[in-house]
């Protein structure tokens, strides 16, 4: 019988499992459709493939993952707030892996206005000024890697102990924070893929299950 906290508890299901859906993948299609990749590339380097490809893609592409990331993190922030309800460790480490992955949004944000800042200054007042300022984000890019990867090991990992979503994505989401890290400090591609698509392969499997309310 469905009553009213029943009916709330529902549609909260559905709307932060489509933002778990919808937010890596939209994410993924603008990275690859919109921004060259960049990797081994020195600031001016990836300057020039920006330019090369065009300002305009690079702006939309840029919103287009913002917003996107932003659907993906409040989604699994959500999912974190929803398993977090007792006093266990497993409850407990959801919460930090919530407070965490909300932690990185700031940072996301910050990013691309950083590389828009850059792309003025590549058009209006210096080529080198341009290259400084997206030299100067990239350790930013590593912070944001961290952050994400520690908050998918802690929540992954709490969802394993609390057996959700058939233990084994919960698991496998846990690993991929692990790679997501080590590609912070690697240029190995390796460490990407299993890294970031794992880790946005699995929040599609969670946000499905949790849509489907499994």
């Amino acid at each position: 019988v469905f009553n009213h906290a029943n009916i709330i508890f529902y549609l909260n299901n559905k709307i932060f499992g489509s933002m778990m859906i919808f937010g890596p993948i939209v994410a993924m299609v603008s990275w690859i459709a919109f921004f060259p990749d960049n990797t081994g590339l020195n600031a001016s380097e990836e300057l020039a493939k920006i330019v090369e490809s065009g300002k305009n893609s690079a702006v939309i592409g840029g919103y287009l993952a913002t917003l996107a990331t932003a659907s993906m993190i409040l989604g699994i922030y959500f999912l974190a707030k929803s398993v977090n309800t007792d006093k266990s460790i497993s409850s407990n480490l959801a919460e930090i892996g919530g407070l965490l992955i909300l932690l990185t949004f700031p940072v996301l944000v910050g990013l691309q206005g950083v590389h828009l800042a850059a792309l003025d200054a590549a058009d209006k007042v210096d080529a080198g000024l341009a290259q400084g300022i997206l030299e100067g984000t990239r350790g930013f890019d590593v912070a944001l890697s961290i952050i994400m990867g520690i908050s998918w090991i802690i929540l992954g990992t709490a969802l394993t102990m609390k057996k959700k979503f058939y233990t084994v994505i919960s698991a496998i989401f846990a690993i991929a924070g692990v790679f997501a890290i080590l590609d912070g400090f690697s240029e190995l591609e390796i460490f990407a893929i299993i890294g970031w698509m794992g880790g946005f392969l699995s929040m599609v499997i969670m946000g499905i299950l949790t849509v489907i309310n499994k």
